[in-house]
């Protein structure tokens, strides 16, 4: 017959009477989630619905860009050549630059009230083209260009194209401003043809990019690495 508990406590202990009534199974040992820094490379990954989320802003963003660039170039600046500028082309729609001569009949078609108003089209339309542009285009390459020094390479050429465009707005209007000022009208006209220059750099860069894109996304199908997709056997 087996001992009672008091009978254990006596002969055992105090413990020894309540360690099999009172014991309870050894808890598992707390596994401590692995913090970023230990990750593996390819182990961190964002989620697919948050870089959906974050292609599709930059999409956006991107195509605003472009709608902008084209409203100014093909509505506002044809419009201040026809309706300003009695029919005479305005200066930054002359990829290879323009003559002392044109500029001259382009400020003498605009007159002085045509001339202020050139001058607030740059200050407004002129001033938020080239920004929200060169915006859409860093997020666009940014996001789509693993490679860290192409990257910064498209960077540098999107940012040399918003200066050079906000700074050949300011030399247009001190050049339309004294037509007869030959270096104004020399630095005006290069700052026109570095500014197409770059905007042919920046048409390249969203091709390039565009083609990489569709050709790690056929890369990835291929391989059933897209979200949502069963990997193949």
């Amino acid at each position: 017959m087996g001992m009672t508990r008091a009978q254990k406590a006596r002969k055992y202990g105090e413990n020894a009477g309540t360690a099999n009534a009172g014991s309870s199974p050894a808890r598992a040992p707390r596994v401590r989630p692995a913090s970023v820094h230990e990750m593996r490379p390819g182990e961190l990954a964002a989620e697919p619905t948050k870089a959906s989320s974050a292609g599709i802003l930059v999409g956006v963003a991107f195509f605003v860009g472009a709608a902008l660039w084209l409203y100014y170039h093909l509505l506002v600046l044809q419009g201040v050549s026809g309706n300003l500028a009695g029919g005479v082309t305005a200066p930054e729609l002359m990829a290879g630059g323009f003559s002392q001569g044109h500029l001259a009949d382009f400020a003498r078609g605009l007159g002085a009230d045509g001339r202020t108003e050139y001058e607030g089209v740059h200050a407004t339309t002129g001033l938020f083209t080239p920004l929200l542009m060169c915006l859409g285009w860093l997020l666009f390459t940014g996001l789509n260009t693993p490679q860290r020094a192409r990257k910064w390479v498209y960077w540098a050429v999107i940012l040399a194209y918003a200066v050079v465009f906000l700074v050949g707005n300011t030399a247009l209007d001190a050049a339309v401003a004294d037509p007869s000022d030959a270096s104004a009208v020399a630095l005006a006209s290069g700052l026109v043809i570095a500014r197409w220059v770059l905007f042919a750099l920046l048409v390249l860069i969203a091709v390039i990019v565009a083609v990489s894109v569709v050709r790690r996304k056929l890369d990835d199908f291929s391989q059933g690495k897209l979200p949502g997709q069963r990997p193949s056997a």
